[in-house]
């Protein structure tokens, strides 16, 4: 079996602050421990419910260099920094078996979403076919396009119950309940790390459940921004229509397209920022 883990930070157990998320402090620095830990967790659980397997994972999160590679089970081959497209399934394809999230959390705007965003601060609100949608689910739906399901999550409360409002009920595994953006009950990292390696075994040992993510094409997507500007320079866009002073829209062909279009789009709000 062939078996693409995805990493972010701000689902981590134990993180509750953006000071915990990059920078040169402790704070970040044990961040990372934990992060790797649990992709080591799922990465076990992988071995468990799956036997002998190819397993890729993508360090998902700021720069791409998060993950302790000389802590990173050696069974793991870590895909590190972005390439132009800054995918966080960066280079699955049709060859994979499961998608495994771990660490990720809620899109922008999500109440006791610790941490909650969408990709960019920039992005008030990322929406397809008319559909609120975050990270979790736009990972999802890429590996959808090639015939992969998602099979399990990880990550706060409020980003299992909005991926599982799309796809319908996965294994999962809360490493925190968030009572703010902040602020929430954390749970001993080696609690989290046990149920992340139970629930990917589980996940793994019977793939008969599970099915793509999919959503009917053309897409349209229209992204909010937290400034009028970046909305007017995005508009300039070939086929991309303003339809508010901060909100732009446009088709797109499949999952593929939508993220080369969404990555000119925040290239272009950067530049107003």
């Amino acid at each position: 079996m062939k078996i693409y883990i995805s990493a972010d930070i701000e689902g981590v157990t134990g993180v509750v602050h953006g000071d915990q998320t990059g920078g040169s402090s402790s704070d970040y620095m044990q961040a990372r421990k934990w992060m790797t830990e649990e992709v080591n967790a799922a990465v076990e659980g992988a071995m468990r419910g799956a036997g002998q397997s190819e397993i890729f994972v993508k360090d998902a999160h700021g720069n791409g260099r998060n993950i302790l590679l000389e802590e990173l089970r050696e069974e793991a081959r870590l895909i590190a920094g972005w390439d132009v497209m800054m995918s966080m399934v960066q280079g699955i394809d049709d060859s994979f078996d499961a998608l495994v999230l771990i660490g990720y959390h809620s899109m922008a705007g999500t109440e006791n979403g610790i941490l909650a965003h969408t990709y960019s601060g920039c992005v008030k609100q990322l929406s397809i076919n008319d559909r609120p949608i975050g990270e979790s689910e736009i990972a999802a739906l890429t590996a959808g396009h090639y015939g992969v399901p998602v099979v399990f999550v990880a990550g706060d409360q409020t980003v299992v119950e909005e991926l599982t409002g799309f796809v319908g009920e996965i294994p999962h595994t809360i490493t925190k309940y968030g009572m703010g953006r902040e602020s929430g009950q954390v749970i001993k990292p080696e609690i989290t790390n046990r149920a992340i390696i139970e629930g990917v075994s589980r996940a793994l040992a019977d793939m008969n459940r599970f099915k793509p993510f999919v959503m009917e094409l053309p897409l349209r997507m229209s992204v909010k921004l937290t400034s009028p500007k970046m909305a007017a320079l995005i508009a300039l866009l070939p086929d991309v229509e303003k339809i508010g002073i901060d909100e732009v829209s446009c088709r797109v062909s499949d999952p593929i397209a939508m993220h080369k279009m969404f990555r000119v789009m925040m290239g272009l709000a950067w530049s107003q920022e």
